[in-house]
């Protein structure tokens, strides 16, 4: 991925314009980067995530080019909108905490993490979020953008969770339909996870039409809750203003992304005729993002933000949630921030939808078809028009360079988060003579240690003759599920527990059952989907690989497991001592 810079500069970064043309807002404030994970500062949710995107902001001119919202913590009566008392009071409390008391705190929580400036740092990114939307509501700015952190879309009512402390999309809404009058307002969720606690906020509100399109890997990504699906369309008296469009089993990216705006979100969105949208704004959809591995552009935000300006007389309000890759998430902030500002939009070269984005985007159509005469037309013909797709998008494949192998032994795809190095396709020849490749060298001019040269030599006696080296993710949301070792560690010899093959084992990193793998007997796989257990391990080169996060994973807790592998396979331990 090009780095900030490249990106910036293909910005249409322009002269300041007049004070009284200031018309989009920004708002930000760095107290938010203090609430911070002190257990593990490999986190993903971590401070740099805000300081970088304004750092790129500011070198882009585009700062200059805003005016600044002042930022504040929500008041007490704005969090009681969407939070109850009773979590309120606990949160409020925890200031006051022993950092060991916060670690408990936190571990009652799925996906949190709590110190003693979390609370205020929560308030004030919530109360940015809502200063926001009353200066877009009242006319002070056109749009605007808000740089904060932590994110909120998954706190529910009662409970934080999936990084989330309060609910500041949720909380903007809400002061909007009650504290200004407002009668209609579409939550725009873009971020890759289902914004669960927003939906259940809404569901029965007509008022609030909530939209998202998140990875959904038929209920197996995070939240991993059946109501994120395309049949859950409203409560009682508001069907049809609760919109899934539920991406299954593929790698989403532009051509998906604006394919559901065009032929979804923008039919209904004008029907229902908003008088302010907001964005739940999360990045983690971007190419290169450790966690969500989809391949939306900068660009595709930019012209996502763009269709949005057309609604609402260009109310239009963007609150930061999620993305995790420092280089992406602040190229595609600045390329929203340029479309609020009315810049010409990079240009898109767009191929068809995949196929299984055509039937996720034909299954919300159906579903929403009773509500929305907007969708007959798509729903009657089955699939949205599109030019023709290729045989491959059709059959939902593509090429080892396009994609990531699900699982098994072929070649991921390069990953530009940022701790990335480039992919290389390895040689396992031993001819000294032999030329590199395009993508690769021969195994004389790797560098290897003597455990790496066991592993090496272990495959190719088992007839593999050329490997794909890959910088695995360094965390995972999914670790948690990695349970202790058994008392009589791992044994490297085992075989498929249902068909007996030796070729290419995993053991199951949470109930420690070995099965094969994708691309012999596909045992392994149809263990994960029938227990939800996601981590497994192979006994053949000791990668380790989450289903769910469609990738390698190499973080300390899987370390004793590989650990133990490596000295039943090899009589030493990783780091080469006995």
């Amino acid at each position: 991925m090009a780095d900030i810079s490249q990106h910036l500069a293909e910005l249409s970064v322009q002269e300041p314009p007049a004070a009284e043309e200031l018309r989009t807002g920004l708002v930000y404030d760095p107290q938010m980067q203090e609430h911070v994970n002190e257990v593990d500062p490999s986190h993903p949710e971590r401070p740099e995530r805000v300081g970088k995107m304004w750092q790129a902001l500011t070198e882009g001119g585009l700062v200059g080019r805003c005016r600044r919202v002042l930022s504040r913590e929500a008041s007490h009566e704005e969090l009681k909108l969407v939070h109850s008392e009773s979590y309120l009071e606990l949160m409020a409390e925890t200031p006051q905490f022993s950092p060991e008391r916060l670690i408990t705190v936190s571990r009652n929580y799925n996906s949190i993490f709590i110190n003693q400036a979390t609370f205020p740092a929560a308030r004030l990114a919530a109360g940015c979020v809502v200063e926001l939307t009353q200066q877009v509501v009242a006319s002070k700015v056109k749009n605007g953008a808000a740089i904060v952190r932590p994110p909120g879309h998954h706190a529910e009512a009662g409970f934080c969770m999936g990084f989330c402390i309060f609910n500041s999309v949720a909380m903007a809404a809400k002061v909007a339909i009650e504290r200004l009058g407002l009668q209609r307002v579409l939550i725009v969720d873009w971020d890759v996870h289902h914004g669960n606690a927003t939906q259940h906020m809404f569901y029965d509100d007509k008022r609030v039409l909530y939209f998202s399109l998140h990875r959904y890997d038929d209920g197996f990504f995070f939240p991993g809750q059946p109501d994120a699906d395309h049949t859950f369309t409203g409560g009682a008296g508001a069907g049809g203003y609760n919109v899934n469009v539920a991406w299954n089993r593929a790698r989403m990216g532009d051509s998906e992304y604006l394919a559901a705006f065009h032929h979804i979100l923008m039919p209904i969105a004008y029907e229902f005729n908003p008088e302010l949208v907001i964005v739940s704004c999360g990045f983690d959809a971007a190419l290169g993002d450790p966690i969500g591995h989809y391949d939306v552009t900068p660009a595709g935000y930019a012209h996502m933000t763009h269709l949005l300006m057309g609604l609402a007389g260009g109310r239009v309000v963007l609150a930061l949630e999620g993305g995790y890759n420092l280089s992406s998430i602040s190229s595609s902030m600045c390329a929203c921030v340029a479309a609020l500002l009315g810049d010409p939009l990079p240009v898109l070269e767009l191929s068809p939808p995949n196929d299984r984005a055509v039937s996720c985007i034909r299954d919300t159509a159906r579903s929403h078809v009773e509500f929305w005469k907007s969708l007959s037309v798509i729903a009657q013909e089955g699939e949205p028009p599109s030019p023709e797709p290729s045989e491959d998008s059709l059959s939902g494949k593509a090429t080892p360079e396009e994609r990531h192998a699900s699982f098994g032994r072929s070649a991921p795809q390069q990953q530009a988060t940022p701790t990335a190095v480039p992919t290389t396709e390895v040689s396992v020849s031993h001819d000294q003579d032999a030329p590199p490749t395009a993508s690769g060298f021969v195994r004389s001019q790797v560098n290897m240690t003597a455990s790496q040269e066991l592993v090496v030599q272990a495959l190719e006696e088992e007839g593999n003759t050329v490997m794909y080296a890959v910088a695995p993710q360094p965390w995972c949301e999914h670790l948690a599920m990695v349970a202790p070792l058994p008392a009589h560690g791992i044994d490297s010899t085992q075989v498929c527990e249902t068909c007996g093959e030796q070729r290419e084992p995993w053991i199951c990193l949470s109930c420690h059952h070995v099965y094969c793998g994708r691309y012999i007997n596909q045992h392994m796989v149809a263990h994960s989907d029938s227990s939800g257990h996601r981590m497994v391990l192979s006994l053949a080169d000791l990668s380790v690989w989450c289903f769910t996060c469609d990738a390698y994973v190499d973080n300390p807790v899987v370390h004793p497991a590989k650990n133990a592998l490596h000295r039943s396979k090899f009589g030493t331990n990783m780091d080469g001592s006995s």
